[in-house]
């Protein structure tokens, strides 16, 4: 049997009356009477039209309706409770103000709060003088029927064992609610509670539809500004206007403006603009601001910061909403802002907010990238025009040697039109070996090293060709650039000066002779002669004997440049500076000075000429021993490694001036700092470094004034498949030259 509480505010008792569970009314009972057949057929119509619809004001609307017209009540009121709250709020009724509506009540408090709380009905007598009762609705509308009703009954709303809300009736007639029209409000009540949990439930669904057709449009408002990024590819007016479009397409925005800064460290401008002016100040100084503190700027519901009081109000006047300034950053930098205004009275929610910031991104970067095909393709465009007015023939290849870029020097010298070669590899393109054969190798070593050789092309002219590594910034090689420049004419000087030379010296060479023998004659009878004459004669032979190891010294260069009687074998570089140290002891040991030899062992051998290498070694130990004070130290270091064998003759004398450094394997050059009487023809190192160079090595000096200088050997250590040993073993591109 459920229970009905029925409190009387008579001051002499309260009674507690039963009443028949749901359902199960005794027609028949004495407390409650026959139901008569329009009853029951008005208790089935009813709960038709309860259950008929799905929409929860209808619903609502239906059960305050029918309660009363059951009962004949004055009014009614449906109450839903909230249970994150649980509070029951007004939600439908029946003959009641407007203003009920919304207005809440907690559990246990009023006959509906006592209802829900203990979940039965709950009656009360002479409402209006009941103690307890709330007069939140007295507030809101004090000439209500509420405050002045005589009678009030509340049924709970239950569904699978759960209060939904309350059913709350009113008499103001001064009748009473009787035990039946309690009986009969239950039979209609598990309707009206499966209605609500049927219309509960679909609008839940379609809030989880509406919410799914947001992030649907949202999705879509999305993919839609990056396939307009995307087409627009680098043209920035495209770009930004539809994107702007777009966007407030998808977010039903009442207008739009997108600024952007087209190069780096430029100011906004306005790009594109929807149902706004060009020039506004306002909205150019919200932009600006965004800008400076790169981040969202929102000015909702009319206010903000004061500086803003004046927007605020120039968005009134146009009816319009909320303003959303969103920066546009790429890479820490802000290219632009994208500024978005809501219709009048619609505030910006957290998906719009999410959905601006995801647009901003796209169009950033966007921005970014345009910028960057900009800047690349100005560079390329400097680069083009560089390479168009040069001499030079210049030529990139990537990492595997295959051309990129010519300019029109290298198609004239080369041959080749580089339509036609992009992305072949440089031996398709042009059938030079020499330039063919050292970026084959420079490939296949993958050594990031310059290289420098001389070309000769096909109408006998020459260049000389630098080729460069490229290197990205991890430190990968990824690619070469050749330069060339025309040689032709120094070739040609080099070999009128080199005639010219040998022609002299070989002039000189007679006349020198005779000299040098009339001296002898003379020198024998020196006991003729006075002090003055043997000095003045003395004078005489020295200088006819620098004359002479002039020449020789200028014919031997000249023998080696030319690569006269150049034989290449394996050659014991270790041999060669064991027999230069022994026969330099002696001097040595005259100057009081120490010579120390160290080779760390292993085989050091070389593919070289002996007697030109022994000249190598000769002449950088006898330049130390000679600039080297008495008492000092020099130090013969030979290593051989598994590519290269080194040698290093280290001196402790004045060492050598950055300047003099530059130019001392110059011909006829001498350090004008070094501080000693002793003469030479100043070719000694530039004999070094030229028998080095046809080597294949390289030669180089490191000095410190007043520490010493070190000079240093790098040759190619011998390998297991060497070439025959022919003066033209060594190609010409593999032998770097200086011009």
């Amino acid at each position: 049997m459920a229970i009905t509480t029925r409190v009387r505010t008579s001051s002499t008792i309260d009674r507690i009356r039963a009443t028949p569970a749901h359902g199960a009314l005794n027609p028949r009972a004495g407390q409650t009477g026959e139901l008569t057949h329009a009853e029951i057929e008005t208790i089935g119509a009813a709960s038709l039209a309860i259950t008929a619809s799905l929409n929860m004001e209808q619903v609502l609307a239906t059960v305050s309706e029918q309660a009363v017209e059951l009962i004949r009540a004055s009014a009614s009121l449906v109450y839903l409770l909230d249970r994150n709250t649980s509070l029951l709020q007004v939600a439908g009724g029946y003959r009641i103000p407007t203003t009920y509506h919304g207005l809440t009540l907690a559990l246990g408090t009023d006959v509906a709060g006592r209802a829900a709380r203990s979940g039965r009905a709950f009656i009360v007598d002479n409402y209006s003088a009941w103690e307890e009762r709330t007069h939140v609705f007295d507030e809101v509308a004090p000439d209500s029927i509420r405050p002045s009703a005589n009678c009030a009954v509340a049924i709970p709303l239950t569904y699978n064992r759960q209060v939904l809300g309350v059913l709350e009736l009113l008499y103001s007639d001064g009748r009473e609610i009787t035990n039946k029209d309690v009986a009969l409000l239950q039979l209609i009540t598990p309707h009206a509670a499966t209605a609500i949990s049927h219309a509960q439930l679909f609008e839940r669904s379609q809030q989880v539809m509406n919410l799914l057709e947001i992030i649907n449009d949202r999705g879509a408002a999305v993919s839609s500004v990056s396939t307009a990024v995307i087409n627009a590819g680098h043209n920035l007016k495209k770009m930004s206007d539809e994107t702007l479009m777009r966007t407030v397409a998808a977010l039903r925005l009442a207008a739009g403006k997108v600024f952007l800064s087209e190069h780096e460290g430029e100011a906004l401008v306005t790009r594109s603009v929807y149902n706004l002016s060009a020039d506004d100040p306002g909205l150019a100084r919200v932009a600006a601001h965004c800008a400076s503190v790169r981040q969202t700027i929102l000015l909702q519901n009319m206010t903000a910061f004061a500086w803003t009081q004046d927007i605020t109000h120039w968005l009134a006047e146009r009816h319009m909403g909320a303003l959303v300034a969103v920066p546009l950053i790429a890479e820490e930098e802000v290219v632009g802002v994208l500024e978005a205004i809501a219709p009048l009275g619609r505030p910006f929610d957290t998906g719009e907010l999410d959905t601006l910031h995801i647009i901003t991104g796209q169009l950033a970067l966007g921005v970014s990238n345009a910028r960057l095909f900009a800047r690349v393709r100005a560079e390329q465009q400097q680069i083009s025009a560089i390479l168009g007015s040069s001499g030079d023939a210049i030529i990139g290849l990537d990492a595997n040697g295959r051309v990129q870029v010519a300019n029109p020097a290298a198609e004239r010298a080369l041959s080749f039109a580089i339509i036609d070669s992009v992305g072949k590899p440089l031996a398709e393109v042009t059938l030079n070996a020499a330039l063919n054969a050292t970026v084959d190798n420079a490939i296949k070593t993958q050594q990031a090293q310059p290289a420098g050789f001389e070309v000769q092309l096909a109408n006998e002219s020459f260049l000389f060709c630098n080729l460069s590594p490229i290197v990205d910034p991890a430190g990968r090689l990824s690619g070469w650039v050749a330069v060339m420049q025309d040689i032709t004419h120094f070739k040609e000087t080099e070999r009128m000066k080199s005639d010219m030379i040998l022609t002299a010296s070989h002039d000189l060479r007679n006349p020198v002779n005779l000299t040098m023998g009339a001296l002898d004659l003379l020198g024998k009878r020196a006991e003729n002669l006075t002090p003055v004459q043997k000095e003045a004669l003395e004078l005489s032979l020295l200088g006819v004997h620098r004359i002479e190891a002039l020449i020789k010294d200028l014919l031997d260069l000249e023998r080696i440049e030319r690569r006269v009687g150049l034989r290449l074998n394996q050659c014991n570089l270790a041999e060669i500076t064991q027999t230069v140290v022994t026969e330099l002891a002696l001097p040595v040991q005259q100057r009081q000075q120490q010579l120390l030899y160290e080779h760390s062992g292993g085989a050091a051998s070389v593919l070289g000429d002996a007697q030109r290498l022994y000249q190598v070694v000769s002449n950088l130990v006898g330049n130390a021993i000679k600039y080297t004070q008495p008492g000092g130290i020099v130090t013969v270091t030979l290593r051989a490694g598994d590519d290269q064998v080194r040698l290093e003759v280290r001196d402790t004398g004045p060492g050598i001036s950055p300047e003099a450094q530059a130019r001392i394997f110059e011909r006829f050059y001498r350090a004008p700092s070094v501080a000693t009487d002793e003469r030479g023809t100043g070719l000694g190192l530039a004999i070094v470094k030229s028998i080095v160079e046809q080597h294949g090595g390289r030669v180089w000096v490191t000095s410190v004034v007043g520490q010493g200088s070190t000079f240093s050997v790098s040759l190619p250590a011998w390998r297991d498949n060497p070439p025959a040993s022919t003066a033209d073993t060594l190609p010409l591109a593999t032998r770097p030259v200086s011009i």
